[in-house]
């Protein structure tokens, strides 16, 4: 046996305690966890303090970055400096988002919330802070501080997009085995007792060079995003097909492809969740309502919300649903608008899904987009119809 393979036997025996996944895996469906992303930059059109505590597990605050000295950062104005509804105005009173997730949490303990680091637009400092032992500790050791600091955290979601394949900037085949050096590293520095996960890519080439088995020990849960699936280009295509229905693009993006993908390269089904978006994407210049249909570019569509204002209930739009996908889309003959979006229909039987499958549980993007339709339904499927508990 290698060093690092008795490293991360042994990390696999510690992470079962604490606050760790083990104590929310899903024996039955009603413990599935649910897992929804708070973003700070809709806090003044969707206060902290009306997040949906009894209906989620957990909670993803979006985002900390990693600053210039690798270490982790938080946009300041929002999270401790600026005054909510509910803060105290008195000199020295504490305010700030930060504060507004400790007064959530005092009226929900069960609610745990995680510090999400980078996404899509701030991904680009891992690529060289992940390649050196220096870069991940000095990381992992501010990511432990940060949790010191706030306690009302309960610990870090790691949103690199993407190793290997990269996003915004290129990745490299480094990545793959520097991503695991990350997570041992941080998972050292947090300890047993704090969450530690990552959303994680749902393309099968974003999935394959993966080090899954080496990773899973380590973490609590990994969250994949089986969600922009068809985001650009002319083609008009599903968001989030739960199966694939003739997809010419790439007969594995779909829900139940990539979620089978990581499950066979080592991750239990009690660490692994699905993702499910609470948007949609659309096209323009599409000629016909058929799914697949070649358009002249996209157009913004925006959250449920958005969604049902913008387009249900505006005239010329017709619902058609796909039976294989398991997917709604909206089509108007006369602006040529092609929409793919998810609705009450589709968001249960994709929580259908995770519970028939043993999944950890459901992860959303995010939380503003809703009205309370989509996670409702979401909640139903997976069979979580009273208020949400995790032990």
């Amino acid at each position: 046996m290698s060093r690092i393979t008795f490293v991360l036997t042994l990390l696999s025996a510690l992470c079962v305690g604490g606050g760790s996944a083990q104590d929310v895996g899903p024996s039955a469906a009603s413990r599935s966890m649910v897992i929804g992303y708070y973003a700070d930059w809709t806090a003044e059109k969707y206060p902290l303090a009306d997040i949906p505590a009894t209906k989620l597990t957990h909670v993803n605050y979006a985002f900390g970055k990693i600053g210039a000295d690798n270490r982790l950062t938080v946009n300041a104005s929002v999270a401790t400096d600026r005054v909510y509804p509910g803060d105290c105005s008195a000199p020295g009173c504490p305010h700030g988002l930060f504060h507004q997730i400790a007064l959530l949490k005092q009226k929900h303990p069960h609610l745990k919330f995680l510090m999400s680091v980078g996404g899509w637009t701030d991904s680009a400092p891992f690529y060289e802070m992940a390649a050196t032992d220096a870069g991940r500790q000095t990381f992992s050791q501010s990511c432990a501080d940060f949790l010191k600091m706030y306690p009302q955290f309960d610990g870090i979601d790691i949103d690199w997009e993407h190793p290997v394949i990269g996003g915004l900037q290129p990745g490299q085949p480094r990545d793959a085995h520097n991503f695991v050096m990350l997570l041992s590293a941080i998972r050292a520095a947090i300890g047993t007792g704090r969450l530690l996960t990552i959303a994680a890519p749902a393309s099968s080439r974003g999935i394959e060079p993966l080090e899954y088995a080496d990773m899973a020990p380590l973490l609590d849960w990994v969250s994949v995003m089986t969600y922009d699936f068809h985001s650009g280009g002319t083609r008009a295509g599903f968001n989030s097909a739960l199966y694939n229905h003739d997809d010419p693009s790439n007969p594995k993006s779909n829900t139940h492809d990539a979620v089978q993908a990581i499950l066979a390269k080592g991750v239990p089904r009690s660490k692994l969740v699905a993702g499910v978006p609470f948007y949609g994407r659309g096209w323009r210049g599409v000629e016909s309502p058929d799914v697949w249909s070649t358009g002249t570019g996209t157009i913004q569509v925006g959250g449920y919300q958005a969604i049902v204002s913008s387009f249900l209930k505006a005239p010329g739009y017709v619902r058609y649903w796909d039976e294989v996908a398991k997917v709604p889309w909206l089509y108007n003959a006369g602006t040529k608008e092609w929409i793919t979006y998810e609705d009450a229909q589709s968001m249960r039987i994709k929580g259908e899904y995770i519970a028939e499958q043993k999944l950890g549980g459901a992860m959303f993007w995010e939380l503003s987009n809703d009205d309370g339709t989509l996670l409702d339904a979401l909640r139903a499927g997976l069979g979580r119809p009273g208020p949400a508990s995790v032990k």
